[in-house]
């Protein structure tokens, strides 16, 4: 597994959750039905602009070292951090799986819908604020459902949860500029690898 440099930040960075559905619509009267399916996953699109000579060596040799679609990386949202907890929340029960789960946290601690948190190898995004009542007790919902039941007490990642990421396609890379000490463009597009 390798990592992302730590010290380049991207410019723009665009994550979209995939879900997959299938549409039936009925040629007679026009009526849709859908079906949802299993296997929703991550997208991740990195754009980079006026690095410096020796960031843009850094990117250049991340983006080597990940041999096209072979390698993996654990990699973030930039664009949205989560407030910083002194502890992170702890699974409250076995057996749950779905969309939701029961956990153990600090008293009040509070983490907002659309901000994320990362169960055993797997990125979700809240869904509805999550507060924790006086006795420490907090529901997350989330989006896409459990892939594993996490087991009783599993730590829930909230610093930086991340998603294993492979790149889209082999095409990855930058272009350098001629002219100036600066990448003239440089965009990666990744997809999660969900069986990692």
């Amino acid at each position: 597994m390798l990592t992302f440099p730590p010290d380049i930040y991207p410019t723009q960075c665009d994550w979209r959750l995939v879900h997959r559905t299938r549409a039936f619509r009925n040629p007679y009267n026009n009526q849709v039905q859908t079906l949802s399916l299993p296997g929703a996953y991550w997208q991740a699109q990195l754009t980079f602009a006026n690095l410096s000579r020796a960031q843009g060596a850094k990117l250049h040799g991340f983006v080597a070292s990940m041999r096209g679609m072979a390698g993996r990386v654990k990699l973030f949202d930039h664009a949205i951090t989560n407030p910083a907890y002194s502890a992170a929340p702890l699974v409250s029960g076995a057996g749950q799986m779905g969309k939701q789960l029961n956990v153990n946290w600090l008293p009040g601690a509070l983490l907002p819908a659309g901000h994320y948190v990362q169960v055993g190898e797997q990125l979700l995004v809240l869904t509805s604020d999550a507060l924790a009542d006086a006795g420490g007790a907090c529901t997350f919902l989330f989006e896409p459902a459990l892939r594993s039941i996490p087991a009783n007490g599993t730590a829930i990642v909230v610093d930086k949860p991340c998603a294993t990421m492979m790149f889209s396609d082999d095409d990855q890379g930058m272009r350098r500029s001629s002219k100036r000490l600066v990448l003239s463009s440089a965009s990666l597009s990744f997809v999660e690898d969900i069986y990692s």
